[in-house]
């Protein structure tokens, strides 16, 4: 008999990996969520093949998917949490990388470190890789200043964030996961309502 395929995180999995794995029912196939920003951005850099995508751009594309991901799941897709910054939220590591482009498209995916392979998803991650294609059809055809405003419009974690502070945030202030988490998940019951009345 043939086992079969079970696909996770290890942080998902952690409670119960070593006694499924004891058994012979369960091939176990552990993911590298989370990835670091910078590899979804990678996998949005290749969509967007050959004209490029620009810093802010990518910026934004990152932070949806993180949000659409704690719709749906309990832990983050990323090793790291988007900071409330002025134009929006923004993930510190990816702006040191990505910064040195400015506003000029970014065609080729991007390494952290100069003798590294770029970080990218696992090719056989199809849970995060069929978000970034998910995220990619639904926001593409945003520019970059109107993924911004939507990203801190007046509802949004952001914003949330912000008026918590008095609009006057500290440096390195994370937008916390249950914010987040809590309007993605609206989104995705106004999602499912609209299309349950378009049936």
């Amino acid at each position: 008999m043939n086992a079969r395929v079970l696909t996770c995180t290890k942080e998902y999995c952690a409670s119960w990996l070593e006694e499924i794995t004891r058994s012979k029912e369960w091939e176990v196939v552990l993911m590298p969520v989370p990835y670091t920003p910078l590899a979804l951005a990678n996998e949005f850099i290749v969509y967007s093949s050959p004209s490029g995508v620009e810093h802010m751009k990518l910026q934004k594309l990152v932070y949806i998917s993180y949000g659409w991901w704690l719709s749906v799941f309990d832990h983050p897709v990323l090793s790291e949490a988007p900071e409330v910054w002025k134009h929006g939220p923004v993930f510190p590591s990816l702006y040191h990388v990505l910064k040195e482009h400015g506003n000029m498209p970014i065609r080729n995916v991007q390494q952290a470190i100069f003798n590294r392979p770029p970080d990218r998803v696992d090719d056989n991650d199809d849970e995060v890789l069929s978000l970034v294609r998910w995220v990619w059809g639904k926001y593409r055809h945003m520019s970059s200043f109107q993924l911004s405003d939507l990203t801190h419009e007046t509802g949004s974690p952001w914003q949330i964030t912000a008026e918590s502070h008095g609009y006057s945030v500290p440096r390195h202030t994370p937008i916390p996961d249950y914010t987040i988490k809590a309007h993605y998940q609206s989104l995705l019951k106004e999602q499912l309502h609209e299309k349950t009345m378009a049936n």
